[in-house]
């Protein structure tokens, strides 16, 4: 085994941990995403509610002036 051979041997070895990290990292992202998408639609909700509360306080001053 000469020096090439040891050398390209590591640099294989290098290269399939780096497409396994890859690989893991693709996997999170997927699951971050979801998490920001069940996120995005519990703040539509809060924006809503937000509003209705807006308003229920509007009214409310106007019933105590």
């Amino acid at each position: 085994m000469n020096f090439e051979s040891f050398l390209l041997l590591i640099l294989m070895i290098v290269i399939i941990v780096e497409l396994f990290l890859m690989y893991l990292m693709h996997i999170r992202m997927k699951q971050l995403m979801g998490e920001v998408e069940r996120l995005n639609s519990r703040l539509e909700i809060t924006d809503v509610e937000l509003d209705q509360l807006t308003k229920n306080i509007e009214e409310f001053k106007k019933l105590r002036i």
